[in-house]
C-alpha cells in the first residue's frame, strides 16, 4: 500500500523542518525550505510513494535546499561587505559562526558522504531508507557515513582559528 501525499506530508513535514533547521538555525526559513522539498516530491509522488524512499528523499532534497540557502547567504554578506551596503535587503538566516563551520564542513565532504552523514546522523534515518534514498546498498550507506565522519574529524582537528573549538564540539556531537 502505497502513502498519499497529504498522509506523507502530515507524517513527515515535522521532521523535515528539523532538518532543514539543523542547517539554517532560522525556523520560518527551515519551514520554507521543507515547503519548497514537498513541492518538488509532489511533481514525481507516484515514482517516490511506490520505491518506499519518500522520507529519505524528503530529507536530501531540503539538505541540498538547505546547503544553498546558507551559501546565498554567505555570498550575500560578502556582497553587503564589498557594496558598501547595498545589499543591506538580504536576511541572513542566522549569524552563529558555529553554523557557518558545521556547513563550511560539510560542503567540503565529497557527495555521498555528505549526504550519508546528513541523512543518517543530522535526519536520523535507518540506514535502509538512506541506502533507498541514495541508490545504493545499506553496506555502502555504512561505509560512507564512516568516511565522513572521519573526514570531519581530521578536518576538525587540523583546523586552527576561533571556529575550531565550535566545530569540534559539533564533529563530537555527530559521532555520537
Amino acid at each position: 500500500m502505497t502513502t498519499s501525499f497529504e498522509e506523507a506530508y502530515e507524517r513527515y513535514y515535522p521532521a523535515v523542518v528539523r532538518s532543514a533547521w539543523s542547517i539554517c538555525r532560522d525556523l520560518s526559513r527551515a519551514e520554507e525550505l521543507a515547503q519548497d522539498a514537498f513541492v518538488r516530491a509532489y511533481r514525481r509522488w507516484d515514482k517516490l510513494a511506490e520505491g518506499g524512499y519518500a522520507e529519505p528523499w524528503l530529507h536530501r532534497a531540503v539538505m541540498n535546499l538547505s546547503l544553498t540557502a546558507v551559501k546565498r547567504r554567505t555570498r550575500g554578506r560578502e556582497l553587503e561587505a564589498t557594496s558598501g551596503g547595498f545589499a543591506s535587503r538580504i536576511t541572513p538566516l542566522d549569524d552563529t559562526p558555529q553554523l557557518d563551520a558545521v556547513v563550511h564542513l560539510l560542503k567540503r565532504l565529497p557527495k555521498r558522504q555528505r549526504e550519508a552523514v546528513f541523512l543518517r546522523v543530522v535526519a536520523d534515518l535507518p540506514e535502509e531508507e538512506v541506502a533507498a534514498a541514495m541508490g545504493v546498498t545499506v553496506g555502502s550507506v555504512k561505509v560512507h557515513k564512516k568516511r565522513g565522519l572521519d573526514r570531519l574529524r581530521d578536518m576538525v582537528d587540523h583546523k586552527d582559528g576561533a571556529n575550531d573549538v565550535s566545530a569540534r564540539g559539533t564533529a563530537q556531537a555527530a559521532r555520537r
